[in-house]
């Protein structure tokens, strides 16, 4: 007699495998269609939510837990339905039908027709009612519901009760055709099931830290990668949740799920020896509402299997917390600890508070135009000044302000530091063209940029002639240039570049450098030290300089006596350091910090540069050394965050409690940088290499080292933040 057995097993990445359809004798197929679940222990069953997730969480602990409670009639809940796994059964093609019942079972191996072994690993779902094969047929589909419990722990020696263990379990549909007492056909679903907790770390500590608590822990040895999650679960000495708003709880216990007296064993961990600033002294009895892990106590979490650290942030400097801490696997299983002390919250001082705390009255704000200059800065005057007086005189000057207004200048920008970034960087172009416009006026800008496109041109001798002609009548009789005809554009160009020789000057139109150099923001500048105290805020948080990388791009629209072009320039330093204890005094040389608050410093250093690189010597004469001059306008965007990750806030000014004036550390300043310095063209050493490195499209190769001074304070304000440098830099460039 042939028999088809089919069998499916789950690989490493997958939730549910479908294993082959048996053949019936008349062709017939039938298969498991579809797994459905009672998700949100709805009534009628549905395909999951979300593959594979909804099927991880469903076969965990608590579902087994659950369905075994369930499993008595007698104490059953007729309203639970999650006890329970239900799936669809469908018949396809066949033409003879086949009448006999289909039986279904839970466990391995069971299409064996040993009944003594069937018995054993197997158990009989008499209650899930799958009927015949013809009924399906003429049905279409019909629909087993099967307990948990059951494709979880099907053989008889392993129950009552579910087992800690991760395990596949196999529903089968058997049918014995023509009623021969031996199972004929048979297929069968395997589902991944998971009722083992995850390990737990060890070697817990915990500080208190700026209206927070910081617990760090050791990795558990083994299961590491069974690891999802941490929570955890704070408690007021009163007893009552710790936040109004817990994130949800990426745990399941049996007894949230359907009320089943389980709960989830937590293990204490004694950290009394982190008494004062770091934990309360004492011992904790947990109350009935933490023991059982009630959602409502949840506080804090992280999604990282690998890091060994939970800030828990929102708690009350001063107070005593209970504290539970969870790991957490995919499927919802659980183990825990809590700690035999209660954790206390300790404020901190980070650097922006240090900052204002010593004196300094500097604000948080990002350029964008008057919110950048300030009300009374010249520049912003003089923009306004742009508004009012050219652009309002012509209606399309009047649109271009209505466009502005209704697009850029209504941008609130004020909850996003990448909108923030962006918006100053692409402003300074506009401001640039507004300021030239301004005090060019429209045609004196047209004939700039006339004046640019002819240099470009400069081998046609009449051109040139005629742009500087140009320029000439436009500055003596502004008012007439409306009537300039652009002639040169009648001139016929013929771009003789790609003809060029190697190592023509011609054929260079970009240069690239990396420069490295120590830089120390000129924030501590702003404060007024007392005397005898050599140390400003910044360099008492952070210490002394630190390595800035910059990246120079320059594009040169001149390249006669040497190289005069255009670039712009971007850095980025970051610095971090452990906050200072609260009421540590700032003149005590080995003040305090406080172990569990770090904060952070960072600065994005941007300018649009002028370039002009004296070329010449190497040019005509083959002296591989190249002096130049850069200077620009900047814009430096920082920001300080506090403990808890968000922008640091400060009080400006006298701090008197309720009329504190707060300010937030993210902003932008803006100034001026200039530059000298000597790059040296390496290549010339090595003819072979610049060969090679010509044919690539790079016409020189070398280092370079300059001296760099930079005034960005918002041009003097003291409510900007002073973040210019003097300093050196020096690295490797490249031109093609």
């Amino acid at each position: 007699m042939t028999r088809y057995v089919l069998l499916a097993f789950l690989g490493l990445g997958a939730s549910i495998s479908w294993a082959d359809m048996g053949m019936l004798p008349d062709g017939a197929q039938l298969k498991f269609n579809k797994v459905l679940l009672h998700e949100h222990n709805a009534e009628v069953p549905a395909e999951p939510e979300i593959d594979p997730d909804s099927l991880l969480f469903y076969f965990n602990s608590a579902h087994c837990e659950c369905s075994f409670f369930n499993y008595n009639p007698e104490t059953a809940d007729m309203t639970f339905f999650e006890n329970n796994v239900a799936f669809e059964l469908t018949v396809e093609g066949g033409s003879t039908p086949v009448t006999d019942p289909i039986e279904i079972w839970t466990g391995t191996g069971c299409d064996t027709n040993d009944t003594t072994q069937r018995a054993a690993d197997c158990h009989k779902v008499d209650s899930a009612g799958a009927g015949t094969v013809a009924a399906i047929q003429q049905s279409g589909a019909a629909t087993i519901s099967v307990p948990i419990f059951d494709v979880m722990v099907p053989k008889a020696s392993e129950r009552p009760g579910c087992k800690e263990r991760e395990q596949d379990g196999t529903v089968w549909a058997l049918v014995d055709v023509g009623g021969t007492g031996m199972t004929n056909y048979s297929v069968s679903k395997t589902l991944k099931t998971d009722t083992k907790p995850p390990p737990l770390p060890t070697n817990f500590h915990a500080v208190g830290a700026e209206n927070a608590v910081v617990i760090t822990w050791d990795s558990p040895a083994e299961g590491v990668s069974d690891v999802a999650y941490y929570q955890a679960l704070c408690a007021t000495a009163g007893g009552a949740p710790a936040k109004s708003n817990p994130p949800k709880a990426r745990y399941q216990t049996s007894r949230q799920l359907c009320g089943a007296p389980s709960d989830v064993f937590l293990t204490p961990s004694d950290i009394s020896s982190n008494t004062g600033t770091d934990a309360g002294s004492g011992s904790i009895v947990l109350t009935e509402e933490m023991a059982q892990l009630q959602p409502a106590f949840i506080c804090g979490e992280s999604a990282s299997a690998t890091k060994n650290e939970l800030r828990i942030d929102g708690l009350k400097n001063g107070s005593e917390y209970t504290v539970i801490l969870l790991t957490i696997d995919r499927s919802g299983n659980a183990t825990g600890t809590f700690f035999t002390s209660p954790l206390v919250p300790q404020p901190a001082t980070d650097f922006w508070e240090d900052l204002h705390d010593q004196g300094s009255g500097v604000e948080g704000g990002f350029c964008l135009l008057a919110q950048t200059f300030g009300d009374d800065n010249p520049l912003t005057n003089t923009l306004r000044s742009f508004r009012d007086n050219t652009l309002a005189d012509t209606a399309y000057g009047r649109w271009l302000i209505d466009v502005y207004y209704g697009t850029i200048g209504a941008l609130d920008l004020h909850g996003s530091v990448a909108l923030r970034i962006v918006a100053g960087v692409l402003l300074l172009p506009l401001v640039v063209l507004a300021l030239l416009w301004h005090l060019l006026t429209l045609p004196g800008l047209l004939a700039l940029a006339a004046l640019l496109v002819l240099i470009r041109k400069r081998r046609f001798a009449q051109a040139r002639l005629a742009a500087v002609t140009t320029v000439a009548f436009v500055a003596l009789f502004p008012a007439r240039a409306h009537a300039q005809s652009p002639y040169w554009e009648t001139q016929e160009y013929t771009n003789t570049e790609a003809e060029l020789p190697p190592g023509d000057p011609m054929r260079v139109r970009w240069h690239a450098g990396i420069r490295l150099g120590p830089y120390v923001p000129g924030i501590d500048d702003q404060v007024n030290m007392p005397v005898g105290k050599f140390a400003g805020p910044y360099e008492q948080m952070f210490g002394g300089s630190s390595v800035l990388p910059v990246l120079d791009v320059d594009y040169f629209l001149w390249r006669g006596f040497g190289q005069l072009g255009v670039g712009a320039s971007l850095g980025y330093l970051g610095k971090k350091a452990h906050a200072w204890q609260a009421g540590s005094d700032p003149a005590d040389p080995k003040r305090p910090r406080a172990e569990g608050d770090e904060n952070k410093f960072r600065l994005f250093p941007f300018s649009l540069n002028v370039v002009y690189r004296f070329t010449y010597l190497d040019d005509e004469y083959g002296v591989p050394i190249v002096p130049y001059a850069r200077g620009g306008l900047a814009y430096y965007i920082w920001w300080i965050t506090a403990p808890n990750g968000d922008f640091s806030k400060s009080c400006v000014g006298p701090n008197t409690g309720a009329m504190c004036q707060t300010t937030t550390a993210a902003g932008a300043s803006l100034g001026v940088v200039g530059s000298v310095g000597l790059a040296v063209r390496a290549e010339r050493v090595d003819e072979g290499a610049a060969r090679s490195m010509r044919e690539s499209g790079i016409e020189h190769a070398g280092f370079y080292a300059e001296y760099s001074i930079g005034k960005v304070d918002g041009f003097g304000s003291d409510k900007k933040l002073s973040v210019g440098d003097a300093t050196w830099f020096a690295g490797v460039d490249f031109e093609f």
